[in-house]
Parts: C-alpha cells; sequence; structure tokens
C-alpha cells in the first residue's frame, strides 16, 4: 500500500465513516527546543504540530444535597436527556442521538447533543470538569456509577472526533467549605464558600472560619487549611483507607485518578490527565518555595503512580508515601501514553504570571503546563478595583510569561480556561484569543453552557443563552450567542507539518494566515499533508497557498465545514490564506506580521503586584493563627476572631494605599 493511500485510509476514515470507532491518533508532546526555535508543543502520531481549541464541559458535584445536583447515572442519558432543574447550575451533558455517526446527529442548538454542537463550532477538544467528592464519595470506595459516566461522555466525544482532557476539578477545595453567615463578621473578612472537589470526610479546617479576606476567595482561612492538611498527607479521623493506596488525603486523591487511568488506560480519545484545577498554596506565603517544595511534589507523585516512572529515585517506603527524595508507589496501570497536565498555583489568575521556579520535576515527557488566563477579569487590578492600574500591562502578557515557564519546565502548554461574560466579548475576550493565536497556544473557553435565571443572565460566560424556566424547571438551553460563533469559531491549523512559524485569525474581517517552515523532508516519511479547519460559516472564503507547499483537496464535510489539505515539499517556507476574495489574500501577504509577543517590560510592576499579593495573604495567614491559637473554651468564637482581626490589620489600609500608588 502507498504511503498516500495509507494516510488516506487512516485520516480520513476518522473524520467522515458513517459510523466512527473510538480510535483516535494518540498525542504526545514535544519539548521545547530553543535551538531549533520552538516551544514545547503538542504532536499526533504523524509527528504534526497539534493545535487544539475546545471548551470546559461541566459534570462537577456543586450543590448540597447530592438530589440537587445533575444525576450521574448513565442509564438515565440513555436515548434521552434528564430534565434541567433551575437548581442546577449547569444544564445536564446530553447526547441522545449517540451511536447514529458523526455527522448523523442533529447540531441544532435544541437537540440535546451537546458533542455534535461542539464539533459544529469547530472544537477538537474538551476539558471534562470532574469531582473528587463524585469519585470517591466514601474513603476508598470509587464510584462505579461515576466513572460510567464518565466513560459514555468520552464515548459521546469520541464518536464526534474529539478529544477529552479529564480534569479533577476543584474550587477552594470543597463544596463543604461553608462561610459562616450566621454571626457578626469582623471588619476585612466576608463568609466564603469552597465550590466543588473534596467529600465531606476529606475537609480538615481545624474549626478555622470559612471567612475570605478582602472577599478575596483565595484567601478564604478555612480553605487555605484545608490545603495544608491535603499538601501533608493528613490521615482524616475514623475513616477507613479501602482501596485508597494509602491512609492519608493525597493518598485517597492519588487513588480517584488512578481508577480513572485504569478504565481509560488504552482510549486514545482521552487525552490526559489533569491533576488538579486551580490549585491554592493553603497558609504557604512564599509561593516560590511552596511551588517546588509541595505543588510540583504532589504532581510528580501522580505521574509516578499512574505512568509507574521512578525518576531514578527508590520507592518511598510505606509508612511514608509522600516522603522526600523516593517515588511514590507504582500502581500497576503504567500508562505512558497519555498526557499530565499541570497548572501553577491559582495566585496566577490573579498576577498573570507564576511566582515559581520553572524547571523540569519529572523525567516523564508527556507533560502540559495548563495556566488559566482571565486577564482584567480575575487579576487582582480586577479583584481589588484598581481601575487606573498598568497592571497587567498587555493581553500578551499572560502568554509570554506561560511560554517562559513552560520552557523552564520543559513542557508543552495549554490554557485549560479562559473566559468572560458576553459584555467582554469585544474588550476581553476577543484580545485574549488574538493573543492566545499570536503565541501558537492551544486553549479551552471556560463554560460550554450554564443555567441563569435572574435578572443579568443575558452577560453570562455561557456560549448558548440559558434555557427558558418554567417554575422548578427550565429547556437545556436557548440558542447560540451569535457574537460568540463570530469570535470563537473560527479558522486554525488541525496538524502541521514543519515547524510552524506564525498564524493569526482576524475576527473582524474573517481572514486568516499562517506560514510554516518545513526544511526536514524526512518529515515526509510520517505525514506529508498539513490539515487546516474551516467552519461552515466560511464556507465560501477564498484559499490561497504560496511558497513550497500545494493545495492538495479540499474535504467538504456533510456540516459545511471545510478540511483543507496541503502538501508541503520541505524544501522551506510555505504559506497559507483565507480571505473573502483574492484581494484580501494579497493584502494579507503584504501585511502579515512576526508572531514576536509584546515583551513588555513589566518585570517591575509584576514584582510589586506579587508583594501585594503577598502582604495579603500573609495577613490573612496571620489571622488564621492567631486566631487558633486564641480560641478556647473561655473565648467565644466571634471574639478570638475580633481580636485576630485587630490585631493583625492595624495600619493596612495605609499599607494598602502604598501598594496602590505604585502599581
Amino acid at each position: 500500500m502507498s504511503l498516500f493511500k495509507f494516510l488516506i485510509i487512516n485520516f480520513f476514515l476518522l473524520f467522515l465513516s458513517m459510523k466512527c470507532d473510538s480510535s483516535m491518533l494518540w498525542l504526545h508532546v514535544v519539548q521545547p527546543n530553543l535551538t531549533r526555535g520552538h516551544y514545547g508543543y503538542i504532536a499526533d502520531e504523524y509527528e504534526r504540530h497539534v493545535i487544539l481549541r475546545g471548551v470546559n464541559v461541566e459534570t462537577e458535584q456543586r450543590n448540597i444535597p447530592d438530589d440537587q445536583d445533575r444525576p450521574i447515572d448513565p442509564s438515565l442519558y440513555k436515548g434521552e436527556c434528564p430534565v434541567n432543574k433551575v437548581v442546577y447550575q449547569e444544564p445536564p451533558t446530553c447526547g441522545i442521538d449517540y451511536g447514529k455517526g458523526m455527522y448523523n446527529i442533529s447540531d441544532d442548538w435544541n437537540s440535546h447533543n451537546d458533542f455534535a454542537q461542539i464539533r459544529k463550532w469547530g472544537f477538537n477538544v474538551i476539558r471534562l470538569c470532574l469531582s473528587w467528592s463524585a469519585l470517591e464519595p466514601t474513603p476508598g470506595n470509587y464510584s462505579e456509577m461515576y466513572l460510567q459516566r464518565v466513560e459514555q461522555i468520552v464515548e459521546w466525544a469520541a464518536e464526534q472526533q474529539v478529544y477529552v482532557i479529564l480534569d479533577m476539578h476543584e474550587d477552594l477545595y470543597s463544596r463543604y467549605i461553608i462561610g459562616d453567615r450566621e454571626h457578626e463578621i469582623p471588619p476585612y473578612l466576608t463568609a466564603s464558600d469552597g465550590q466543588d472537589g473534596a467529600p465531606q470526610w476529606a475537609v480538615m479546617t481545624d474549626d478555622w472560619p470559612a471567612l475570605a479576606f478582602f472577599g478575596i476567595g483565595n484567601l478564604n482561612l478555612a480553605m487555605m487549611r484545608a490545603f495544608d492538611h491535603f499538601y501533608n498527607n493528613s490521615i482524616p479521623s475514623n475513616i477507613t483507607q479501602g482501596n485508597a493506596p494509602g491512609p492519608g488525603l493525597q493518598d485517597h486523591y492519588i487513588g480517584a485518578i488512578a481508577a480513572l487511568a485504569k478504565r481509560f488506560v488504552n482510549n486514545s480519545a482521552v487525552l490526559g490527565y489533569e491533576i488538579m484545577n486551580e490549585p491554592q498554596p493553603g497558609t504557604h506565603s512564599d509561593q516560590y518555595t511552596f511551588s517546588s517544595e509541595y505543588l510540583y511534589p504532589f504532581y510528580k507523585r501522580v505521574i509516578q503512580a499512574i505512568t509507574g516512572v521512578r525518576d531514578n529515585l527508590p520507592d518511598c517506603p510505606k509508612d511514608a508515601p509522600t516522603g522526600k527524595n523516593c517515588a511514590y508507589t507504582n500502581l500497576g496501570i503504567n500508562d505512558k501514553r497519555h498526557l499530565f497536565f499541570v497548572e501553577p498555583t491559582a495566585v496566577r489568575n490573579l498576577l498573570d504570571f507564576s511566582p515559581q521556579h520553572s524547571e523540569p520535576f519529572t523525567s516523564y515527557t508527556n507533560v502540559v503546563y495548563s495556566p488559566h488566563v482571565y486577564t482584567h477579569v480575575f487579576t487582582i487590578d480586577s479583584i481589588l478595583h484598581l481601575n487606573q492600574s498598568e497592571y497587567p500591562p498587555s493581553f500578551d502578557y499572560a502568554y509570554e510569561t506561560a511560554l517562559n515557564e513552560s520552557i523552564g519546565l520543559q513542557t508543552a502548554i495549554l490554557v485549560t480556561e479562559f473566559g468572560c461574560g458576553t459584555d467582554g466579548d469585544e474588550t476581553l475576550l476577543t484580545p485574549t484569543i488574538d493573543s492566545q493565536d499570536k503565541a501558537m497556544i492551544s486553549a479551552a473557553i471556560w463554560p460550554w453552557k450554564n443555567n441563569c435565571f435572574q435578572a443579568g443572565c443575558e452577560t453570562s460566560w455561557s456560549l448558548y443563552d440559558s434555557g427558558t424556566s418554567n417554575g422548578t424547571v427550565a429547556n437545556q438551553n436557548g440558542p447560540e450567542r451569535p457574537n460568540r460563533v463570530r469570535i470563537l469559531s473560527r479558522v486554525h491549523p488541525r496538524g502541521v507539518v514543519g515547524d510552524l512559524k506564525q498564524y493569526f485569525y482576524n475576527t473582524t474581517t474573517a481572514s486568516f494566515f499562517m506560514t510554516v517552515n518545513c526544511i526536514n523532508t524526512t518529515l515526509l516519511l510520517f505525514s506529508n499533508e498539513t490539515i487546516v479547519y474551516i467552519p461552515a460559516r466560511l464556507n465560501k472564503s477564498v484559499i490561497n497557498v504560496t511558497g513550497e507547499a500545494v493545495v492538495k483537496t479540499i474535504i467538504n464535510n456533510p456540516d459545511q465545514s471545510r478540511f483543507v489539505i496541503i502538501n508541503p515539499t520541505c524544501n522551506g517556507y510555505y504559506n497559507f490564506f483565507v480571505a473573502n476574495t483574492m484581494n484580501e489574500v494579497s493584502n494579507l501577504y503584504e501585511h502579515m506580521f512576526s508572531n514576536d509577543l509584546s515583551k513588555t517590560k513589566s518585570k517591575q510592576s509584576g514584582s510589586k503586584t506579587y508583594e501585594l499579593f503577598h502582604f495579603l495573604h500573609a495577613t490573612a495567614v496571620k489571622i488564621g493563627h492567631t486566631f487558633a491559637a486564641t480560641a478556647s473554651k473561655s473565648i467565644n468564637k466571634f471574639t478570638a476572631l475580633q481580636k485576630a482581626v485587630e490585631i493583625n490589620t492595624k495600619n493596612i489600609q495605609s499599607q494598602l494605599d502604598k501598594f496602590h500608588n505604585q502599581l
């Protein structure tokens, strides 16, 4: 069989078959190589540079009690979609026509076929947000029902050729951290809830109150204490180890990830595992030390447990499984094909850079750095209402720093969250996606759909309007939001032969250009086909290729989208253009720009911003420790808290004013 026929059969059957199976190309990481001029990136089996554009799909448990959350029984989703209740924060994720084939499933907004809709937008990856509380509702017992539900969703995604990142999601540690709203609260503190993540039995707060300093969720006292216990692998009282690999909190958590890994070890539709969403530093105020001594060693243990990689270390003793200078127990899965997505501390969301020592922490190579980017949404200027602040200095800055951090870590990079309300489509969403394109970074927007039935919902973050409520129930969702389709459903490369040098999609003109340098003819032994996706709404656009390549063919998909197949010669540069007319193509060629980011000189302002966060975090920690030291049977809990605040917030306003003037 010729190479051409082999590629045609193995690739296009995946995209065009009437009944797709779950076999998708395995992806891997190509580590950074500045000598060759590239950052780390994700590649397919044919060594093509893969760009992933996606969305976050939520299946977390957020509400209490459990019956106020969407059902997890997969039998309730076979050929139907459970009723969407108003109390749900997001509608049920459904696939009522699963099994009919990739393009034989309705992708209309009211079809109850989420993954056909996701494919229609042009997304090729989802980040599936999971809950530890659902995976391990009781200690050491990993829920078979929830694992089957996850498997069901992965099957729906695979039918539409959409990869799945299995994300161990938590926000502020656990929904069982509940803000104190029954007592008078001292100044500077606000009742603050956790949102999702740990089961109730895994929440250890030492009775620190669920109150947030300055209302900043990252500075919730109870949440910080709970994270301390997690990083210390504390053993909750009165629980059983069960099927967990050890008795501590980290042991149980690693066991939950292992339960997923065992289920999907041979499934290429699962791109990999995001070890923890937005990890908080607990009471560790020095973020650099925290990342090096607690966060990344935790990630390393997870990778050792799932892959069996030892990092040239002896196994840890059973009585100290999370010890230093030893490897966590190999759990026998030996999965060396999936990717592991690792996030920096959630403090990065406030700063647009991560205060960490970026250096390799594992010998396993399939690691992807996965920061979140919320410039002017959750950065400290927005949280503290520093409207006149010049920080962050640009939308490029978050991506510039992320790329530099990934170089130090020797990883690929994929931003697993960005987004904003629809009132920020032009001022926040479009600029950050433009910066993604300039940095050539894959990303997933937050969120897919949500329920919102009160005033202000017209500016919610969802890609669809919320459904119309009728008492206690609502339809799954309303129509797509046209402006979000315009911004997000865009031309992008899917698989590129050669060194991808730049690409950019202009949201205003719906034009696109890409530049690639291919000088290694041995790449043609793997594949001679670069693939570019064009959404259905641009199916009349003009296409042109210049330089060392030709358009081989254009695949017109049944949903009116297109795949442009480009054959490079690998004798030099080639360019690809999409525009409304040939005149626009000529203009694009004349005005192509370098994808160099802004290289903003913001080291000083970044340092000052970190100092501000460090000051606030350290003050919150002092309040917590003072409270713990003074609270006793003879002192009222509120009195102890009030004294703790008074002692640690003297002259705080003058300190804040000083920082404000420096930013």
